[in-house]
């Protein structure tokens, strides 16, 4: 794909793996332009990325992120190169549900709508460690905060809402869900993975549960005018999600693959920040977008792990997850 913006180039059914970021957000320049847009860890790498297109088309973006000074550094970075964009900083880390809690306030104070949420931010393959309310990290901060977050803010989303302009949940999953999930999907029986823990397999169950909730979260809103997806954006090593991977962490990673995968994982070749973020903004603004979908390279696909479409277990996942965030809560 060249530089130029040919009609084919625009044309969503001919995005693929070198689709930029960029290219697919004057694609769907239109269906930015106003938009209230919320993006998590967007203070830099495919979030960053991600807030800077969708800003250059004159979405108004919510920049939300654990660290002010890197979040105030990321609205400079994009009125540096956009003066005209309407971007915000919004403090929240996904792994305290009180700083949850806290961010919805302050961003209902501040607009009347939200068009878009793009659950983007994540850890990956960490040493064990556990969030402030004493969760597995991987699982806490991947799926926890993200559902917490989703669920504080649907009152928003469903009022900003109708049948010709659907509210939008973006949920950044990973092939990892489909290449290192444990084989029953998600080890319910050791959440705090106290009995055991592999850093790549906790990696896996937290971006399986990401699809997961995508498939209820469609489910339960879909008649309501909320759509959800999910998505792969593709290998990319440039990125501070990669900050745990030395050779050790890259090792652990081939053996605990699930059988029968690792030629999945090297047919997935290496993208760049632009293009890893093309596949988010597709599926945060194409209007064909299929709803409850998990898509790579901008494109639906079936590379899910065998329990992702279990309707039962996406009910007993969301079922799991609030009581976890009523127990924290409420102490």
């Amino acid at each position: 794909m060249g530089n130029n913006n040919s009609n084919e180039q625009l044309n969503p059914e001919n995005f693929n793996a070198k689709t930029t970021a960029a290219q697919a957000s004057d694609a769907f320049a239109d269906q930015f332009r106003n938009k209230v847009v919320v993006i998590t860890g967007s203070n830099t790498g495919l979030g960053l990325e991600t807030a800077r297109v969708i800003a250059s088309k004159g979405g108004i973006v919510v920049i939300a992120c654990r660290t002010p000074s890197k979040g105030e550094s990321a609205v400079a970075s994009i009125l540096k190169e956009f003066p005209e964009a309407n971007v915000t900083f919004l403090p929240l880390d996904l792994a305290s549900l009180a700083s949850v809690r806290a961010f919805v306030p302050k961003f209902e104070a501040k607009f009347d709508r939200l068009n878009i949420l793009i659950n983007n931010a994540g850890v990956m393959a960490c040493p064990k460690t556990m969030t402030s309310d004493g969760l597995e990290s991987q699982f806490g901060v991947n799926h926890i905060g993200h559902f917490y977050l989703t669920k504080l803010l649907l009152p928003v989303l469903l009022k900003s809402a109708s049948a010709s302009n659907p509210s939008r949940v973006v949920n950044l999953s990973s092939m990892a869900q489909y290449l290192y999930a444990p084989n029953e999907g998600i080890i319910f029986d050791d959440l705090n993975a106290e009995k055991s823990y592999k850093t790549w397999e906790r990696y896996g169950q937290g971006k399986l549960a990401n699809v997961l909730f995508t498939k209820e979260l469609h489910r339960r809103f879909a008649d309501k005018h909320i759509i959800s997806a999910a998505l792969h954006p593709g290998v990319i090593t440039s990125t501070e999600l990669t900050r745990h991977m030395g050779l050790a962490s890259s090792f652990q990673g081939f053996t605990q693959m699930r059988w029968g995968t690792m030629f999945t994982a090297m047919g997935d070749g290496m993208k760049g920040i632009p293009e890893g973020a093309a596949t988010t903004v597709t599926v945060a603004g194409n209007p064909n977008v299929v709803p409850g979908a998990y898509y790579v390279n901008c494109q639906v696909s079936d590379k899910l792990h065998p329990t992702a479409t279990d309707s039962e277990l996406a009910q007993k996942l969301w079922d799991v997850s609030e009581k976890i965030v009523d127990d924290i809560v409420s102490k």
